[in-house]
């Protein structure tokens, strides 16, 4: 059998989010997706970051102009990522923000 390359951790279809705990096989193969997913994001973004440090040493004093864009893609690969955020859990909620009403 030849080798076909890396294949991803796909979300299952059959998945439903309104009744996740019905099968439970389903439900841990969207897991997986999604903490993979979230690790692809955290790696995009520590790419970024450094082509960023790289831009900001070879630039110099004309890093605000020069790397402008690699700056405006990082922070915009930043944004919701994060390996913690991939692990939390249906009773994961901040304790110190409460729903104001």
């Amino acid at each position: 059998m030849p080798w076909t390359g890396v294949n991803p951790v796909q979300d299952p279809p059959e998945y439903d989010p309104e009744n996740k705990y019905a099968d439970p096989v389903l439900y841990y193969r969207h897991r997986e997706a999604a903490v993979t997913e979230a690790y692809i994001k955290v790696s995009e973004a520590k790419v970024l970051r450094r082509k960023l440090k790289e831009c900001y040493r070879t630039e110099g004093i004309d890093h605000l102009t020069q790397c402008k864009e690699v700056a405006q893609k990082y922070l915009e690969a930043i944004k919701g990522v994060g390996i913690y955020k991939a692990n939390s859990g249906p009773h994961d909620k901040a304790t110190w923000a409460k729903d104001k009403q």
